[in-house]
């Protein structure tokens, strides 16, 4: 087995195992919006939250690395072709 599927494995487990022992409802209170939902969920809802924007940030921040780095490219060329 690769490692990557050890590690999927093991993160399975331990989301299962949190679950599993979070499963008391607390009330949520959101501006006129007002549930209760289990510990895991809100958990588990903010952690995918974080992963989604995280993968966003880092998305634009490629992009916009690339954007420079062609700009300098270019740059580069037009100063060869100066010269």
């Amino acid at each position: 087995m690769s490692g990557r599927v050890i590690t999927l494995i093991l993160l399975i487990a331990v989301i299962l195992t949190y679950v599993l022992y979070n499963t008391q409802s607390v009330g949520v209170k959101f501006l006129f919006w007002e549930t209760e939902v289990s510990k895991a969920l809100i958990t588990l809802g903010s952690f995918l939250a974080g992963i989604i924007l995280g993968f966003i940030i880092a998305k634009i921040d490629q992009f916009n690395k690339e954007r420079k780095r062609k700009s300098l490219q270019k740059q580069q060329e037009q100063q060869e072709e100066g010269r």
